[in-house]
């Protein structure tokens, strides 16, 4: 399997991303004999991950680009086992030209991925 994101299946897996955890919200705020503490429990909407690849190839990163365009929330399969609706916030990436590619590829590319909520 590999890892998905709306319609495209990654060509490759990224170098690192960040694991995408439930996080307790939590609030405490001192009182005059103490404290007040409040929690709205745990989930995963709002939760943001990051996605970076070392070199990326055109391809990839043009069907990667074209799913941002779209503006869309697109579904993401990270293989962990839960599926996540996701907005992609970012997308960057640096161009490295070689004399041994046919097309220039990309380099040190980030994606952002905010989860909206789990499938």
């Amino acid at each position: 399997m590999a890892m998905i994101l709306g319609s495209y299946t990654f060509a490759q897996p990224p170098a690192t991303c960040t694991i995408p955890a439930a996080r307790r919200r939590a609030s405490g705020i001192e009182t005059l004999g103490g404290m007040a503490f409040f929690s709205w429990g745990v989930f995963d909407a709002g939760e943001e991950v990051t996605l970076k690849w070392r070199y990326m190839s055109t391809t990839m990163f043009n069907a990667i680009y074209a799913l941002l365009l779209a503006d869309a929330q697109v579904v993401w399969d990270p293989e962990t086992g839960a599926t996540y609706n996701v907005e992609i916030m970012g997308f960057t990436g640096e161009f490295l030209h070689s004399a041994l590619a046919t097309a220039p590829n990309k380099k040190n590319v980030t994606l952002k991925l905010v989860i909206i909520s789990k499938v």
